[in-house]
């Protein structure tokens, strides 16, 4: 849910921010525990679970046209390597089909969207990253320009209340002086992962090179069927990973392969390693 929050803070100039710990987050800019500070900083204001930052960056190399950058997570009540291990999960295998992001990656300016948990479709996606963690909502704040789109996540879990109109107002307005540390952090620090990241022999990288060298143009679900078959899922498993009806990916994937001559996953798997040059015939 895109929610139309005061973009001035018209109704509501002035922000109760300790100026100690603000000032505890500025000097941790750059180093490893930045975003453990500011999630800290974060639970003061806005009780919270946890907290992420991310970065996505124009690439017209890559086959989706953008790369994501992990920046890094922190939690308040769990464990900060079970966070992480969710979190890898989530980049590696997941980013690239979060539904929340589909509508407001190629736009400009700050957004502010809440997602309800009971609202995602069932799969892995929900069943691994969402459910594993009883996270109830999440609300991100991202800030985008033409080329570059930053987000900060904050989750609660289910035992928590959701959060209120009030909290999402103040969450946005914190925005303005936080995004411009995220930039700065972001420019002297090391990303901790980037999504989707493979070996150069992983087949999946395979995949890409061949879809780049051939100039095949797939569309978006068509490639991320392609890529799910290729990981070794089934096509109703890619269905509920992309949250559509079974249908729906079978259509997505007939489409792809007659675009690569191929007719079953063996040939996808051969064709992405360059053992299947010529389309295949009848």
């Amino acid at each position: 849910m895109l929610l139309n929050v005061d973009p001035f803070n018209h109704s509501s100039r002035h922000l109760n921010v300790s100026i100690k710990a603000l000032g505890e987050v500025i000097e941790s800019v750059g180093l490893p525990h930045f975003v453990h500070r500011l999630t800290r900083f974060l639970h003061e204001l806005i009780p919270l679970d946890s907290a992420h930052v991310d970065r996505t960056r124009f690439d017209p190399a890559s086959p989706l046209g953008y790369r994501c950058e992990w920046i890094g997570s922190g939690t308040v009540h769990e464990e900060q390597a079970v966070l992480d291990g969710i979190m890898t999960l989530y980049y590696d295998r997941f980013q690239s089909v979060d539904p929340l992001f589909a509508g407001i990656r190629d736009t400009s300016g700050t957004h502010l969207v809440v997602r309800d948990m009971n609202k995602l479709p069932a799969g892995e996606f929900r069943a691994l990253i969402f459910e594993s963690s009883h996270i109830a909502q999440e609300c991100v704040l991202t800030k985008s320009t033409r080329h570059t789109q930053y987000s900060l996540a904050i989750v609660r879990r289910d035992d928590q209340p959701q959060f209120s109109l009030a909290e999402l107002n103040h969450f946005r307005h914190l925005g303005d002086f936080l995004f411009p540390l995220l930039e700065l952090h972001v420019s002297t620090a090391a990303v901790k992962r980037t999504a989707n990241a493979m070996s150069e022999t992983d087949p999946l990288v395979l995949f890409d090179a061949r879809i780049a060298s051939d100039g095949i143009r797939l569309s978006k679900r068509e490639y991320e069927s392609c890529r799910h078959l290729i990981a070794g899922r089934t096509v109703p498993e890619t269905a509920e990973i992309l949250g559509v009806r079974q249908t729906s990916a079978e259509s997505y994937v007939q489409r792809a392969f007659a675009k690569l001559g191929v007719r079953t996953k063996r040939e996808l798997a051969l064709w992405a390693r360059g053992q299947l040059a010529q389309p295949a015939t009848e």
